[in-house]
């Protein structure tokens, strides 16, 4: 394997936003040089993953990453740098470098990045062997539960996986994680691409947009960005 190339996606969201889709090749390994742009912090981090394939869930998405970042930003692939910031969110150090964020999932990664507004993107896989209704209590609102609760059952895991990329992505869009809790954001039901927040709309949302985006079969995903851009 010599290099990693990711699909660039088309979307309905701002025309500065772009959206690329990783694929895995979980015969890969490590050594091989599409990899050679990994930093050693991030080889360290890699190796601790128990399972192969999570390893290289995480390292094909960074790479990505990297080599996107790079024709950017006009430097090396190897030569970006990340930084957390204080809720533990990846940025680049440098004020004008592009906002970005990644999500994974089964045989899929997602990419996507603008250097106008901040962006959030999830990708879940609809695993049939996955249990969805042991977390349903901690993704849905009531009202939610309610109207799924009167689908098929195959009609219910979509909607379900639906809920929870939406959820996902508006809550990484703002920065500061799930402390509040995905069942406190209401996107059920769904009547188009675009994810309508239903119900009390939360402050840090009301400057947040979502539509959910084509997803290889069996999956799920979604797109959200901040409807205020950045001033440089």
């Amino acid at each position: 394997m010599s290099s990693i190339e990711p699909v660039p996606l088309p979307h309905d969201g701002p025309s500065d936003v772009s959206l690329w889709r990783v694929d895995f090749a979980f015969d890969a390994s490590l050594e091989d040089a599409a990899f050679a742009a990994l930093s050693d912090d991030e080889r360290v981090r890699a190796g601790k993953f128990r399972r192969h394939e999570d390893a290289l869930r995480f390292a094909s998405v960074r790479v990505a990453l990297r080599e996107q970042l790079a024709r950017r930003l006009g430097i090396a692939a190897h030569a970006v740098r990340f930084e957390l910031d204080a809720n533990h969110r990846p940025h680049l150090a440098d004020s004008s470098a592009p906002d970005f964020n990644v999500s994974h999932a089964g045989s899929h990664g997602l990419i996507a990045m603008s250097p106008k507004r901040r962006v959030g993107v999830d990708i879940e896989h609809r695993s049939e062997s996955f249990e969805w209704h042991s977390i349903a209590p901690l993704t849905l609102d009531a009202s939610e539960a309610a109207w799924i609760g009167n689908l098929d059952v195959e009609e219910q895991r979509a909607a379900f996986y639906d809920a929870w990329v939406a959820k996902e992505a508006l809550v990484k869009t703002t920065g500061v994680g799930i402390t509040g809790g995905l069942q406190h954001l209401t996107v059920l039901p769904r009547d188009s691409a675009e994810v309508t927040l239903r119900n009390k709309i939360s402050d840090d949302m009301r400057e947040i947009a979502a539509r959910w985006i084509a997803a290889p079969e069996a999956y799920a995903a979604c797109m959200a960005w901040s409807t205020k851009t950045f001033t440089r």
